[in-house]
């Protein structure tokens, strides 16, 4: 669109040169503009003899008016010079006002994307964060799982082992009673041994008293 912009206004410009000296040539001829010229033309005169003067430092003076045809064609110029300098200076307005707003545009479009990158730099860290509570309540639903699981295996291994223990405890049962029946069965026939041996010792001391006795009363007969 610049570009086009910048070509309307060169041939505005170059189309202005022609206009202007068609304005020159009508003024002989139209006299509204050739009584606007020869204004033009006079004043034009007299701001430049006054400039002139006093830049000489020349205070006392008569500016006499120019003649009818060259004040004409003074006016004639100056109107055709301010034809051209108003096309360029509209152009460069134009020009100058598209820049701008092309660069407003420009402006507002970055602006907009940084406020688009900012909007989803925060949904991304929202997201984030929602995604780092969902881990730490995965992780913490985990932990009760496993902290049950290893709860109930602690509790199967105490059930088992205790069940274990029982069972060897029913074991060892039948064989402590058959160790007490021939613990108990040893000290019976300890008994009876005893019994025996002293009923042995008792016959002996008896046979001996009475053998003693017998040999003692021959003795005395």
């Amino acid at each position: 669109m610049l570009p086009m912009i910048k070509l309307g206004g060169l041939v505005a410009r170059t189309l202005t040169k022609p206009l202007a000296r068609v304005v020159k040539s009508r003024s002989k001829a139209h006299p509204l503009l050739n009584a606007t010229c020869e204004h033009l033309g006079q004043q034009q005169h007299r701001m430049s003899m006054k400039l002139h003067m006093g830049f000489r430092g020349i205070s006392n003076y008569t500016i006499k008016p120019l003649p009818a045809d060259q004040a004409v064609e003074h006016g004639a110029d100056l109107i055709g010079e301010l034809l051209i300098f108003s096309v360029a200076l509209g152009v460069a307005s134009l020009e100058y006002s598209r820049s701008a707003a092309t660069a407003r545009l420009k402006e507002a479009k970055q602006k907009e994307l940084q406020l688009q990158e900012e909007r989803e730099l925060e949904a991304r860290f929202e997201y984030l964060e929602s995604q780092v509570v969902w881990l730490e309540n995965c992780l913490m639903a985990i932990t009760k799982i496993i902290e049950n699981e290893i709860g109930t295996r602690l509790e199967v291994l105490v059930t088992e082992d205790k069940r274990y223990k029982e069972k060897e405890i029913m074991k060892l049962k039948p064989l402590r009673a058959h160790r007490r029946e021939q613990q108990n069965l040893d000290m019976h026939v300890g008994v009876d041994i005893d019994d025996k041996v002293a009923e042995g010792a008792t016959s002996s001391i008896a046979k001996v008293w009475a053998t003693t006795y017998n040999a003692v009363s021959g003795l005395f007969k």
